[in-house]
């Protein structure tokens, strides 16, 4: 089907009905994935917990047409750590279409020299937005706020904003073109106008010259004095444009 159109009631004799997903698709074409802004505070920070936990701040979130809402502090713990090597966990919101749930969860890293956050899943029915990094120390009974790495701002998650767009560029190439009509009709205008005055001139010179044969006196028309007036000729002086 190649057009489709929602939202409509019902009628006696057609059945309107929709789907989560369709009322997710129209929702996300407004806002992006994201969380949100509420009086100037973004929610969902992920903090030290007692011993092994970390604490998750109340807060709203947008997923894919989803909304989601934690109105309430939860507490994620954090596996133990290794005696010999350091680990990264990660926290993140994670979206399930299939599961039909948005939750925080803990992505456990691996025991490394050098250990890396693990990668975060986006798929068709899977996304994962990125809340913080938990370094979790060798032989650590516990958690600072150094070892937790706020990722909130970054590209893997991000604020909810507005994808409603102003087409400025296309905006411009037609105020540009509508420019460019006029000064186009401008110049006709401004030639005709000039061919009319050209016209206007000779008609005056033949007059002149008529005039100048029935009186006997040389009329003479010009910017600039002419260098051969003698006395008894007349001189219009023509201003310049």
């Amino acid at each position: 089907m190649a057009e489709h159109f929602r939202f409509f009631n019902s009628a006696d004799d057609d059945l309107r009905e929709y789907t989560a997903a369709e009322f997710a698709e129209y929702f996300s074409r407004f806002l992006s994935d994201g969380l949100y802004t509420i009086n100037g505070r973004v929610g969902l920070k992920v903090t030290p917990g007692p011993e092994l936990s970390v604490k998750i701040d109340t807060g709203y979130a947008f997923i894919r047409g989803y909304m989601y809402k934690n109105d309430s502090e939860i507490s994620k713990a954090i596996d133990p750590p290794d005696t010999m090597l350091d680990r990264i966990d990660r926290i993140v919101l994670r979206f399930d279409e299939v599961a039909r749930e948005i939750k925080v969860t803990v992505k456990k890293g691996t025991f490394s020299s050098t250990p890396q956050a693990p990668a975060i899943e986006v798929s068709s029915t899977v996304k994962e937005m990125t809340l913080a990094q938990i370094r979790i120390r060798k032989g650590s009974i516990t958690f600072s706020a150094q070892d937790i790495t706020d990722e909130r701002f970054l590209a893997t998650c991000g604020l909810v904003s507005s994808l409603i767009d102003i087409p400025a560029q296309e905006m411009w190439d037609i105020w540009n073109d509508a420019l460019d009509s006029i000064e186009r009709e401008w110049d006709e205008k401004e030639g005709t106008i000039q061919d009319e005055w050209d016209l206007i001139k000779l008609g005056w010179q033949d007059w002149f010259a008529d005039k100048q044969v029935e009186s006997g006196a040389r009329v003479l028309l010009g910017e600039a004095e002419p260098t051969h007036i003698v006395t008894g000729d007349l001189w219009l002086r023509e201003l310049g444009g």
